[in-house]
């Protein structure tokens, strides 16, 4: 069961917030975020998968997005696992991307806004990738391993064309544009 949980959090993607990948997202956090509160173990973390292209994005465009999120500063003990770029109908030629953390001393929704920012300010500073984006989504995993995802927290600004992240008009308005998925 929790083995299916991670795979369907890991196949939802980062659609422009269609219901059904909505539903599919509570799924599999509602029966993740049940392990979180019984596992107090240190956090487990598999090792990075390349991040994956996904619909219409074009080749080469998940190595890119990769490149961007390798470039964030992470956290002690926070590493990235994956990350993937999935499209949707209502945003013709764009994508959204999708990153995956697991560690660190990340527990909750308002812990994980700065570092997702900081990941919204990477995209941004970067145009060949930033540019084609019409959404962002960080998710964070207290354990991520090969077979099991536990302790979702995810973030997502799904009209990321719409903002700058430039600090402005205020560090405390961006931290709070996120919008919280599971958390």
């Amino acid at each position: 069961m929790i083995a299916a949980a991670a795979v369907i959090a890991l196949t939802a993607g980062c659609s422009g917030g269609s219901s059904t990948d909505d539903a599919a997202q509570s799924t599999a956090s509602s029966t993740t975020s049940t392990n979180a509160t019984a596992t107090a173990a240190p956090s487990s973390c598999r090792p990075i998968v390349p991040f994956s292209e996904g619909g219409r994005a074009a080749e080469g465009q998940a190595v890119l997005a990769q490149q961007v999120a390798e470039s964030v500063e992470l956290p002690a003990g926070v590493s990235i696992v994956t990350g993937r770029l999935g499209t949707d109908s209502d945003e013709p030629d764009m994508f959204g991307v999708t990153i995956d953390l697991c560690g660190g001393a990340i527990s909750t929704a308002d812990e994980l806004r700065p570092l997702a920012t900081q990941f919204a300010k990477a995209y941004k500073a970067a145009p060949a990738i930033g540019d084609q984006m019409f959404a962002l989504r960080v998710a964070h995993y207290a354990n991520y391993t090969e077979t099991d995802a536990s302790g979702e927290l995810m973030l997502k600004d799904t009209d990321f064309q719409l903002h700058m992240w430039n600090g402005k008009p205020s560090v405390e308005a961006e931290l709070n544009r996120w919008e919280v998925v599971h958390g």
